[in-house]
């Protein structure tokens, strides 16, 4: 299992490992907010202002010890070659940008062709597949 630094590098390396597996790689999303109300939680809380009493730091040092950070996991994993790529980020701008990227990977997954940088989708193109889809599903 591999933890990478940046969102950069997972998404190129998942797009490599997408672009040689397409059919056996997944890609997961884990979102994860800590509950306030954990003993777990509440436990380790206590504990830092505990230790920062004894360091006698400064109250908004410890204001920014209590603020709960909530963390988004991506993992690529593919199961014919056992290789796992993970990348996991605590900032909004990532989470964005990460989620508009799953869906050009998933175009690799699809075997649908690679979308242009200045390519721009028509509203005949999302009518086409809305009309596609209503068809599927009756």
């Amino acid at each position: 299992m591999v933890y990478l630094a940046t969102a950069e590098e997972w998404q190129q390396q998942s797009m490599l490992l997408l672009q040689a597996r397409p059919t056996t790689t997944r890609i997961t999303t884990k979102y994860n907010i800590p509950n306030p109300e954990s003993p777990a939680l509440k436990k380790k809380l206590l504990k830092r202002k505990r230790d920062s009493e004894k360091d006698h730091a400064d109250t908004a040092a410890a204001a920014a010890t209590e603020a709960q950070v909530a963390t988004l996991t991506l993992k690529t994993y593919d199961p014919a070659s056992g290789v796992v790529l993970k990348f996991q980020t605590d900032k909004a701008a990532h989470v964005g940008r990460l989620i508009n990227s799953l869906g050009r990977a998933g175009r690799h997954m699809a075997a649908l062709p690679e979308q242009q940088e200045g390519e721009k989708r028509t509203c005949w193109d999302a009518t086409a597949w809305m009309l596609r889809y209503a068809q599927l599903s009756i």
